[in-house]
């Protein structure tokens, strides 16, 4: 028991987390609510330092289903370094991959005064500028060799930006390999709002939990 708790000295103290999945205590959910989900996620907390970048990197090399970048953010806004991992996995398809989901004309989901549109609206402007945030404010872009690595790793993965209850936004990576459990994983895990076909693809998505639309309206 000592030494396993010494070998987890080292993330602990990173301030990572590290979690098979959501194994936090819950109260008992209905029968016949939400799915349980069949894949665990690997759970990462964003924090701006090199840790991160290595941790985020040594959690790929295993290439598990599902790994969620945990933000503080409740707008893209947080800087080059994770920019720069977003900016690699877009040049993992060829520095153009497109938003699925997106509502044309007048949208119609709103949760807390603010569309579902707004958001996406935010993310494809972030897509828009990521590569050039990489290149000009962080040191690994540069590198060719670890640039090329870490789009190697990211290139099975698809991407979903996350409103999660609180308003944060989680990076949700998933692996082409279990596209067949894509759907089932994303309405347990993160229980979407809207009606947004939930189908594996290479793009990148944009959802808000379904949780936060039903505070917003005093329905618990």
């Amino acid at each position: 028991m000592r030494s396993a708790l010494s070998r987890l000295a080292p993330l602990v103290s990173l301030g990572f987390v590290v979690a098979p999945g959501c194994q936090s205590a819950k109260p008992p959910e209905p029968r016949g609510s939400q799915p349980r989900a069949d894949l665990q996620p690997v759970q990462l907390d964003y924090v701006d330092s090199d840790a991160f970048d290595l941790l985020f990197e040594t959690s790929l090399r295993n290439g598990p289903p599902v790994v969620v970048v945990q933000t503080d953010y409740n707008k893209p806004e947080w800087g080059a370094r994770l920019n720069a991992w977003i900016a690699a996995w877009n040049l993992g398809r060829g520095g153009t991959a497109r938003a699925r989901g997106q509502i044309p004309g007048t949208p119609t989901v709103v949760v807390d005064g603010d569309s579902i549109r707004e958001f996406r609206l935010l993310v494809d402007g972030l897509m828009g500028r990521v590569e050039e945030s990489a290149r000009t404010g962080t040191r690994w872009w540069e590198e060719r060799h670890m640039r090329e690595r870490r789009v190697a790793l990211l290139r099975p993965y698809n991407l979903r930006f996350h409103l999660d209850p609180g308003g944060r936004i989680q990076l949700v990576l998933f692996h082409e390999a279990h596209a067949a459990k894509y759907e089932g994983t994303v309405r347990a895990l993160f229980d979407p709002a809207g009606s947004e076909a939930l189908e594996w693809a290479p793009g990148y998505s944009c959802s808000r939990s379904k949780q936060r639309a039903t505070s917003a309206t005093g329905a618990e």
